[in-house]
This record gives structure tokens, C-alpha cells and sequence, in this order.
């Protein structure tokens, strides 16, 4: 058993990725982590101010994708030593509080107001 009190979750749920536990903590206003889940011991974390909550997907486990609560679609390599995001996008003029969802090579977005069904890249 192990604890880690730089990776404290909030409202998210992490993800798992071989032996590397993906999420997003409520410190610093928001950050994301990446700790090996068999020694607890921090692999990385992203600067702060992320936002309150983030949708975190593992996409075949090549990549993740965290979907923060103001509407920043961010992809990650699942194999990444360090935080370093590939790209960024802004898919909603308001908060995604919802769960994304992938439907084949689709992810579903909803923000307040709409739906939205994006491609998923190559």
C-alpha cells in the first residue's frame, strides 16, 4: 500500500496505463500527474491552473486525452516522461463538465449548450 499526497484526486477519476496512473489533482488549481502505481512515487506533474476538473480517456494506451472543465482538449503521449501535451484544442464556447465519449474513430463533447462529435485523428 502506498499514498501520495502530491496526486490527491478531486472530482476526477485517473486512469490506468500499464503500471502508470494517470489523473488530475485539485492542488495548484488544477494538475495533472502521472505516478507509477506500484511504488506510489510521482513519474510527473503538469504546471498548475489546468482547471477544476478534466474527462481523462486513454485512447488504445498510445495516447490520453484529458478534456478539462473549460473546454481544452488536451492530447498526450500515455509513454511521455514528463507533461508534454502533442496538442491543444478548444472544442466548446462553454464549460464540458460531461464525460466525452468515443464512439469508433469519433469523440462525442458536451458543453452547456450543444453536442458536438469531432474526428479522432489517424
Amino acid at each position: 500500500m502506498w499514498n501520495n499526497k502530491e496526486a490527491e484526486l478531486y472530482l476526477s477519476t485517473p486512469v490506468l496505463q500499464g503500471n502508470l496512473l494517470f489523473g488530475m489533482t485539485a492542488r495548484q488549481k488544477g494538475q495533472f500527474f502521472a505516478i507509477d502505481a506500484d511504488t506510489g512515487k510521482t513519474v510527473w506533474q503538469s504546471p498548475g491552473r489546468m482547471g477544476e476538473n478534466a474527462a481523462i480517456l486513454n485512447l488504445g494506451g498510445k495516447v490520453l486525452v484529458f478534456l478539462t472543465n473549460d473546454a481544452k482538449l488536451i492530447v498526450q503521449p500515455a509513454s511521455a516522461k514528463t507533461y508534454s501535451p502533442v496538442v491543444e484544442y478548444t472544442v466548446a464556447a462553454s464549460p464540458t463538465w460531461a464525460h466525452p465519449l468515443v464512439l469508433g474513430r469519433r469523440i462525442l463533447i458536451k458543453d452547456e449548450t450543444s453536442l458536438r462529435s469531432l474526428a479522432i485523428g489517424n
